[in-house]
């Protein structure tokens, strides 16, 4: 199936290898944000924004770095905090999110060190700060975030090794290459469930955010995102036997524990479906789409990519179309609101 989205999807390999080109550039704006003493990296954004910063927060510690993602709110609100050892990362894209612009003024103000990370000019957030572009062009107006969500985790993964003095740690992201290639070769064949579950813990607990927002932007189906264990203390309780689970798990102890939860679900008849990979198989799920085998911290790069397809493929089967998104722009008073709520400076324009 072809359409804008579709290639903003399969062109990830690409944009990745791209950023990868620019290490040099990147690495040494991190080096920059290097923290002081006891200082940390606070990264802040809102939606994929933030869901990047959790995405590249394993890999992030993994070089000894106290990396704290946050949501620009919060982050606001915490501003009177920060010490001169703390750096901040502000993610927008568009750099329009009122949130995150009011957020990195206060840091600013508060005399935190700070870094923008946008796509373009980065709007007024490009205006508050030193800024790191993705520089990826538009392939369609008002496409759901595919491509610029792993290109920004790739991003502050660069950022990341760079304020870690660990320039060499930059080399690792190329292992994670034929892991990306080969998520793009997810297709959908999934029946339209009653709602969505996606589970997982560790490095990809940003992913299912990610995974539940692109459900909840393309399609008219309900979902949610959970820790794998603490789903079965919340939502498992509510959940209908007609929702699909999807269990993302790149790290063998979670792949166990997630097959574990597969087995005991199919005593429901409840369908699960795993995003694992040849090193972590989740081998009781009814489905399972298995990556090449990845370093668990640089797993968001390449696990995201399905759930984008997922969303994607949902969407067609609701008879919704992923490449205008005209489901939200026709509800015009709602979508006025959500810019109300959101980015006032683009309120009339239809972005």
């Amino acid at each position: 199936m072809s359409g804008p989205m579709r290639a903003d999807m399969a062109r990830q390999p690409e944009v990745i290898a791209g950023l990868l080109d620019r290490a040099p550039e990147i690495l040494a704006a991190g080096a920059t944000l290097a923290p002081g003493t006891g200082g940390r990296i606070l990264v802040a954004g809102c939606g994929d924004g933030a869901f990047a910063a959790e995405a590249a927060a394993e890999f992030a510690r993994d070089l000894g770095l106290d990396w704290r993602p946050l949501g620009a709110l919060d982050l606001l609100l915490s501003a009177r905090r920060l010490t001169p050892a703390d750096r901040v990362i502000a993610i927008s894209m568009s750099g329009n999110v009122d949130r995150t612009v009011a957020a990195a003024e206060a840091a600013a103000a508060a005399g935190a060190r700070l870094l923008a990370l946008v796509n373009g000019l980065g709007g007024r957030l490009g205006a508050v700060a030193a800024r790191v572009s993705l520089g990826i062009a538009d392939i369609a107006p008002f496409l759901c975030g595919t491509a610029s969500y792993t290109a920004t985790i790739a991003a502050l993964m660069l950022l990341a090794a760079g304020a870690a003095g660990r320039a060499n740690a930059a080399d690792a992201l190329h292992a994670a290459l034929p892991a990306i290639r080969a998520a793009t070769g997810f297709e959908v064949d999934e029946p339209l469930p009653t709602g969505v579950r996606l589970l997982s813990a560790g490095a990809d607990a940003g992913t299912v955010r990610y995974g539940a927002a692109k459900l909840v932007e393309l399609t008219r189906v309900p979902a949610w995102s959970a820790d794998l264990e603490e789903f079965a203390h919340s939502q498992y309780w509510a959940m209908p036997a007609t929702d699909l689970v999807v269990v993302v798990a790149a790290d063998p102890a979670l792949a166990r524990l997630a097959a574990e939860s597969c087995e005991a679900m199919a005593e429901l008849r409840v369908r699960c479906l795993a995003v694992d990979t040849a090193a972590a198989p989740v081998s009781t799920a009814a489905r399972r789409f298995t990556l090449p085998a990845i370093p668990p911290a640089l797993a968001p790069l390449a696990t995201a990519i399905p759930l984008q397809a997922l969303a994607h493929g949902l969407a067609r089967a609701g008879g919704l179309d992923p490449d205008t998104r005209l489901h939200l722009k026709g509800d015009a008073a709602r979508f006025r609101v959500s810019r109300m709520l959101t980015r006032r400076s683009l309120l009339g324009t239809g972005q």
